[in-house]
């Protein structure tokens, strides 16, 4: 359940914003740094609204609404993380057809191709897009891509990109993802070595131990970053208790109480559950587990994280102030709760009609409390040669979401990775990694046709003596 920030309308499906306000990341980045997004913190007691709170809120400019654009936001996420980038790049292929690059970035042997979308909220970036992308990917022989857009992607999209045959690293970030990411680079980064994050959930382990890989050549692999990243969710419980008239004067009674989840960041309503059951308003598996993590583990109320080399800890502020929650959630409540009753009316000495009567609670009748609360997630980029992998988690319930660096792609099912090559840097099982006499490992793409020929017959776990597979 979301409402447009600019007009307080109900946005339905996937939408963001109205199709009369768009997606516009057009004007305050230098304001929005200077302002700092001064917020209300944390708990407001029982926050009874007078009439005067229903006027639409005063909102704080979103980070969807800064840079200058949709280009200029991913390229300068992408110079903060250590690449140089160049924009609108034509370059032909191997086809002999030019291709044009929305951004081209370069880290050490990493060539990382960006596709820029900037869609209007209610288009998502289909199959088709991704597909395309990945032909140009094929064309100019770069093992990498990132697709970014200011929509969202559909669910062929996304499972095509992440399995897709010829086996391409292609990333994708939606509106919400560029959002975080853009808001970690200008606003959110901490300084100094202990960073004090309040009312957060705990993370179970440590950076260091988060970032720990299980392969045989381990040292071929490097840490780019490590981001902590402290994303804001907003609780909010409420009970609903008033009597009202139908039209005959009969008496009713309503009465509902439970609580909504809503990001802090993107605003959007995430999760409700009051008398009637629950309902999850947002179906990916991360905001799921976000939102299962919130329910079941208690906050701290002041939690030290020590930095470590070549990681960030970053504790976002929440882009609306808890005021202006309790509007947007306090809308949704009266929605939720209308309620239709029959009734009778005389329509003669004999007869009488059924009507119906609409009623609609009174925000009076609504009473709020509301706190703060930061989730950890862990984002881990490694670099290898030619190639970069992504481990993503939530420390909190150490669930882990991402883990290309010990993911195999292969066509039916994923295998535990072994070793990287030593020429490229890719990441592959023990079925698609040769060893040499002098326990070098090399991919089927770098090993000499002598290596290959010897292993046919002979397994590395009985070459080495050894195997990463875990025992059943």
């Amino acid at each position: 359940m979301k409402f447009c920030h600019e007009c307080g309308e109900d946005l339905k499906g996937s939408t963001k914003f109205c199709p009369e306000y768009g997606f516009n990341i057009g004007t305050l980045v230098t304001q929005e740094i200077k302002k700092e997004v001064l917020v209300e913190s944390n708990v407001s007691e029982e926050s009874v609204f007078d009439d005067e709170i229903l006027e639409e809120p005063l909102v704080e400019k979103t980070t969807r609404e800064l840079g200058t654009n949709l280009e200029d936001m991913a390229e300068k996420i992408l110079q903060d993380r250590g690449f140089s980038t160049e924009t609108r790049t034509k370059i032909r292929g191997i086809s002999g057809q030019l291709n044009e690059i929305d951004i081209m970035a370069k880290r050490n042997r990493i060539t990382l191709a960006v596709e820029c979308k900037n869609y209007a909220e209610t288009n998502k970036v289909g199959i088709k897009e991704i597909r395309d992308f990945s032909a140009k990917l094929d064309d100019l022989d770069i093992k990498r891509g990132l697709f970014i857009t200011s929509s969202d992607f559909s669910q062929d999209a996304i499972g095509w990109a992440t399995n897709n045959p010829q086996l391409k690293q292609i990333d994708l970030w939606n509106g919400n993802k560029l959002t975080e990411n853009f808001q970690a680079t200008v606003l959110g980064r901490s300084g100094g070595q202990l960073t004090k994050v309040s009312d957060c959930l705990n993370p179970r382990d440590t950076i260091e131990n988060y970032s720990e890989i299980l392969l045989k050549n381990k040292d071929n692999v490097g840490i780019a970053r490590r981001d902590l990243i402290f994303h804001p969710y907003y609780i909010i419980q409420f009970t609903l208790r008033e009597q009202f008239k139908t039209p005959d004067k009969q008496i009713h009674s309503q009465f509902n109480s439970g609580q909504y989840v809503v990001d802090g960041l993107t605003r959007e309503i995430l999760y409700c559950s009051d008398d009637n059951g629950e309902v999850f308003y947002e179906k990916k598996s991360e905001q799921k587990q976000v939102i299962e993590d919130l329910m079941n583990i208690e906050p701290y109320k002041i939690v030290e994280i020590q930095k470590i080399d070549n990681s960030n800890v970053i504790v976002h502020k929440a882009s609306m102030s808890i005021r202006d929650v309790e509007f947007t959630v306090k809308k949704t409540i009266i929605e939720d709760n209308k309620a239709i009753i029959p009734y009778w009316v005389k329509k003669s000495r004999d007869e009488e009609d059924e009507k119906e009567f609409t009623h609609v609670p009174n925000h009076k009748s609504i009473q709020v409390q509301s706190k703060t609360i930061h989730v950890p997630k862990l984002e881990i980029i490694f670099d290898s040669k030619e190639y970069t992998y992504a481990r993503r988690l939530l420390p909190a319930s150490d669930i882990t979401l991402v883990d290309e660096i010990s993911e195999c792609k292969h066509l039916l099912k994923k295998k535990h990775t072994f070793a990287v090559c030593e020429t490229c840097g890719i990441a592959k099982c023990e079925d698609d990694i040769f060893v040499d006499e002098q326990d070098l490992c090399y991919c089927k793409n770098h090993a000499s046709q002598e290596l290959k020929e010897s292993k046919k017959g002979k397994s590395i776990k009985d070459k080495l003596g050894f195997s990463f597979r875990k025992n059943k």
